[in-house]
């Protein structure tokens, strides 16, 4: 069988390869955490804290429970989006690299929407809030929340044309290329890598909450959508990891749920029904006549404002 992109070979079989890769990302996610951590013991760095790391587990494990769920229904989602697709073609190895472009271009969206929208941001925050930085904890933390989201960035990708589960396969391998990064044990790679690649170095800008590095950064594979868009920043000081309006606990629901109280809580102050709308749809620190400040304008200003804890 031969595809209509010319003569290179058909790829079948996408569902088990899917379920494949899904189970060996597991077994790659656990090996390079045993190795870090040995490389901590080691190196007798303090990268590692034994109840931020287990918080970071728990989330995880939560927002891995809700993505399985949630993988019918993407697949369904994408498998009726792609129904209204103008043309069509079947997943060949070129055309397999096109989809994985096209699933880490959306990527990079989905994660500068996580960030620059306010009712994104209660979700990801919890990505963020460790204060420290390795694969056992930064890594593995994520919101349940953000398991709903996902979806949704990627079922337009069939109005494309690809197959959805070329679609769910290239998003699943860029989700676990999204792991490694996640790391502090390994320093600049070689300038051809670090000119297209999203390397260590680039994702610790974006995990930290230095002025400059806010809001920086949000590529899963390729850094080149940060530089063609202008959220690009190199690594030049030291990186404070945490975020500006911190949570301090190490309980897992406090982790997932106190930037949503938050949210609440400022929906309830601001008045009138187009503020709230606002509020939720603009970047976090906004605040109607001018009183809270974004991060682009904190940026402007040459001036970080921190915020009272959450929790």
């Amino acid at each position: 069988m031969r595809s209509a992109w010319g003569a290179a070979p058909v790829l079948h079989d996408l569902g088990g390869a899917l379920e494949r890769f899904s189970t060996q990302a597991l077994w790659f996610y656990g090996a390079l955490v045993l190795l870090e951590a040995a490389l901590e013991l080691r190196g007798k760095t303090r990268f590692y804290r034994l109840w931020d790391t287990l918080c970071s587990i728990a989330t995880g494990l939560g927002y891995t429970a809700v993505q399985v769920l949630m993988r019918g229904v993407f697949f369904g989602a994408i498998f009726f989006a792609s129904q209204f697709a103008p043309w069509s073609f079947e997943t060949t190895p070129l055309t397999f690299v096109v989809c994985y472009l096209a699933v880490d271009f959306a990527f990079y969206w989905h994660h500068r929407v996580l960030h620059e929208v306010r009712l994104g941001w209660a979700a990801h925050v919890v990505h963020h809030s460790s204060t420290q930085y390795n694969l056992g904890a930064t890594a593995l933390r994520q919101s349940v929340f953000e398991a709903l989201y996902e979806p949704w960035f990627y079922v337009p990708l069939a109005l494309l044309g690809f197959e959805p589960l070329a679609i769910m396969l290239a998003l699943q391998i860029n989700i676990t290329y999204m792991f490694w990064p996640h790391t502090q044990q390994i320093g600049r790679l070689p300038r051809w890598f670090e000119a297209v690649f999203v390397t260590p170095s680039h994702h610790r800008v974006h995990h930290a909450k230095n002025l400059p590095y806010l809001d920086k950064n949000y590529g899963g594979t390729f850094i080149l959508w940060d530089k063609l868009f202008g959220t690009f920043a190199q690594e030049r000081e030291a990186p404070e990891f945490g975020v500006l309006t911190p949570i301090r606990s190490a309980n897992p629901l406090t982790v997932t749920f106190a930037s949503w109280g938050a949210l609440l809580r400022d929906l309830r102050h601001t008045p009138g029904l187009g503020n709230k709308v606002q509020l939720l749809l603009r970047p976090p620190g906004w605040a109607p006549e001018g009183r809270g400040l974004t991060t682009r304008q904190m940026q402007a200003a040459g001036v970080r404002t921190e915020g009272a804890p959450l929790a």
